[in-house]
């Protein structure tokens, strides 16, 4: 499935699918489903949460982002440069989280 999700004023078109999973495990070394747990209840405001789960949430979000485009960013570093602030717009953080936890589960199938 993939969905533009807006972050800080720019659309960026994300996808998640079964190879999600896979391609988050390559590019961190880390359980993309303990990750995801660990996400779960993040409502954006919530920004004592988020604040040290950040690092989990913005390689998820470049993970989908590569796997809709994978021309967009050379790497993740440009990817994070892109964003000036990731709090403004908190909506982002459920949608991503949302986006990502898709194929995992028999979830609504829409897109925004």
């Amino acid at each position: 499935m993939v969905k533009t999700i807006r972050i800080d004023g720019k659309d960026y078109d994300m996808k998640s699918s079964a190879y999600t999973q896979f391609a988050y495990k390559n590019l961190t070394g880390r359980s993309f489903l303990s990750d995801i747990e660990s996400l779960s209840g993040i409502k954006g405001e919530d920004f004592s949460k988020v604040d040290g789960l950040i690092e989990i949430l913005l390689d998820i979000s470049y993970v989908m982002i590569d796997e809709a485009n994978p021309n967009r960013f050379k790497n993740e570093q440009e990817f994070i440069k892109s964003i000036d602030h990731l709090f403004e717009e908190p909506k982002w953080i459920e949608e991503v989280v949302a986006l990502a936890i898709m194929p995992l589960s028999a979830g609504n199938n829409k897109t925004n």
